[in-house]
């Protein structure tokens, strides 16, 4: 079985092919479009989500099925037919073109998998089996959630506004990151989670300089 590292990729206006119609590929494109990639669908048909996501003019879609050459200047791809012959003829053209490909249920012939995401604003926790067991990827995930909820987009967020601080106030290495721990291992999520966002910063920089 290959090895994937977690590798997090813009996909920000990058244009994205999903060969298939059907409900994996709707799984699929919802997640490239929570990347806000630009994403066209090959398929003859559609199941009713990936409709009414080209009727809201959120995804492009091309009614019939897949042609070689319908990689051209995509950036990536994910194969999602129940066609293994038209599959594996999406991955030979991907190869040829170097455009990032996921054929569905066939790692060997992927150059990249789609983790389990949790998402808590810009906080992104990824579980991966390396494609060998999405169905405990996403058991992991839902027990995730449960652990890191909601308050952790907050964290996330009043993290990036003390860092401009962090960098001022404190020298690069040791000292610096023992000063942004100092908030994350505090008592910040219940403050978050009691008194709301400006009282958990007010809180964080209060820490900040009592400690500096």
């Amino acid at each position: 079985m290959k090895t994937y590292a977690i590798c997090l990729v813009g996909l920000q206006s990058r244009r994205t092919i999903d060969i298939g119609g059907g409900v994996v590929a709707a799984q699929k494109t919802n997640g490239l479009l929570a990347a806000e990639a630009h994403v066209k669908v090959i398929s003859p048909v559609l199941v009713s989500e990936l409709q009414s996501l080209v009727e809201q003019k959120k995804i492009g879609h091309i009614q019939r099925n897949y042609h070689n050459g319908d990689l051209e200047s995509a950036f990536l791809a994910i194969a999602a037919t129940d066609d293994p012959s038209v599959n594996h003829a999406v991955w030979t053209e991907a190869q040829q073109r170097g455009c990032l490909v996921n054929v569905v249920d066939d790692p060997e012939h992927s150059t990249f998998i789609l983790p389990a995401i949790v998402k808590r604003g810009e906080m992104s926790i990824a579980i991966s089996t390396g494609g060998g067991s999405p169905a405990l990827a996403r058991r992991l995930r839902e027990r995730i959630e449960k652990i890191f909820g909601p308050e952790y987009d907050i964290l996330t967020e009043i993290m990036a506004e003390l860092r401009p601080e962090l960098k001022t106030s404190f020298p690069t290495g040791k000292a610096r990151l023992e000063a942004a721990l100092r908030v994350v291992d505090s008592d910040i999520l219940n403050v978050i989670l009691n008194q709301g966002k400006e009282a958990a910063l007010t809180y964080a920089r209060d820490l900040l300089h009592r400690q500096h």
